[in-house]
């Protein structure tokens, strides 16, 4: 068999380890592929009832929906096969959909300025980053200047504190940024998955980390927790009373592990 250590997570290993993973947080697995079908279910309604103008609010939740049910689906092949960072850093993902339609719901007109103007925020800064490197092309190098000199320079505006302060999904917050620091980026806390220390100060060494059952379990609840949040912002932007009984139940679920 091939080991983790000689294949890291492509390995025979990692692939025989699903099940006694998966079987270690069963009731919460079961409910992730319970939630993702309705939330699939949820995400078919809502596209069809939303044909309409891409920059609309009801057009923006949808894609959201999307990116956030993308998000969850790999939270799970990842946290099955007992990957630690890269399902943290994609349960972030979750909670960063969340906030955005969570504040999109709560203020449809002033989200989708913020939208734009954040939009024109990102091009402006490429744009500059691009026109100060200096291209040797010199008619690459007008062009750029040229649109940069007419883009919009917009503001940084959907960040995730700021679409989550004073609103309901605030508390969700800290794990934000516990997921941060601890996977997404590349801090002395998230570097930590990549040593093993031993009993005592002894010793240590190198090691691929390979996910226990509480630190699955943890990641399983907050991108669930982001999900089913981003279900119910959706189904309320979009009036589908239809998913209303099944979406909250899930949730109650949730709250029951």
């Amino acid at each position: 068999m091939r080991l983790i250590e000689d294949e890291g997570f492509l390995s025979d290993e990692a692939r025989t380890s699903i099940t006694s993973i998966r079987q270690e947080n069963a009731a919460l697995f079961d409910l992730a592929e319970e939630v993702n079908n309705s939330f699939m279910a949820l995400i078919a309604a809502a596209a069809d009832s939303a044909k309409v103008n891409l920059q609309s609010s009801q057009s923006v939740a949808v894609r959201l929906a999307f990116r956030a049910a993308n998000s969850l689906q790999s939270v799970v092949l990842l946290a099955e096969r007992g990957i630690v960072a890269d399902a943290r850093t994609l349960a972030r993902s979750v909670l960063e959909d969340a906030f955005a339609i969570g504040a999109l719901v709560d203020d449809p007109v002033k989200f989708m300025t913020d939208y734009e103007l954040d939009h024109h925020n990102a091009t402006h800064r490429q744009l500059k980053f691009v026109a100060s490197q200096q291209l040797a092309d010199p008619s690459v190098r007008k062009r750029i200047e040229q649109k940069l000199s007419t883009a919009p320079k917009g503001k940084q505006l959907l960040g995730a504190s700021n679409n989550t302060k004073g609103r309901p999904l605030e508390k969700l917050y800290l794990y934000y940024m516990v997921l941060s620091n601890d996977s997404a980026h590349p801090s002395a806390t998230s570097l930590e998955h990549h040593v093993f220390r031993a009993a005592g100060g002894t010793g240590w060494c190198y090691k691929w980390c390979v996910a226990d059952a509480e630190i699955n379990a943890s990641t399983l609840r907050i991108a669930l927790s982001g999900s089913i949040a981003v279900a119910i912002a959706l189904r309320e932007h979009l009036q589908l009373a239809a998913f209303g009984e099944v979406i909250d139940g899930l949730w109650e679920r949730l709250e029951d592990l």
